[in-house]
């Protein structure tokens, strides 16, 4: 699966997994030490965000430069960014 397709699955929705952060994930926040995060293939950049306003240091990417941009967007409507 390439840039196209991904491209073309954000650009279907308005969030594609929705925009609170994976319960697992969130979860183990709760319980390790704030640090550093590397979130490869972070579509839209929910749990991205939601680590970066708990203060962590994040670095995320994806694939999908629609995904980017929405994420990129919505880190600067929360001030994140």
């Amino acid at each position: 699966m390439g840039d196209d397709f991904w491209n073309e699955r954000y650009s279907k929705n308005k969030t594609l997994y929705g925009s609170i952060p994976n319960i697992f994930f969130r979860d183990q926040l709760k319980v390790l030490p704030h640090g550093r995060l590397l979130l490869p293939a972070e579509g839209e950049g929910r749990n991205a965000l939601y680590a970066a306003g708990l203060g962590w240091e994040v670095d995320a990417f994806d694939f999908s430069t629609v995904a980017r941009e929405k994420a990129l967007a919505l880190a600067k409507q929360m001030n994140n960014f």
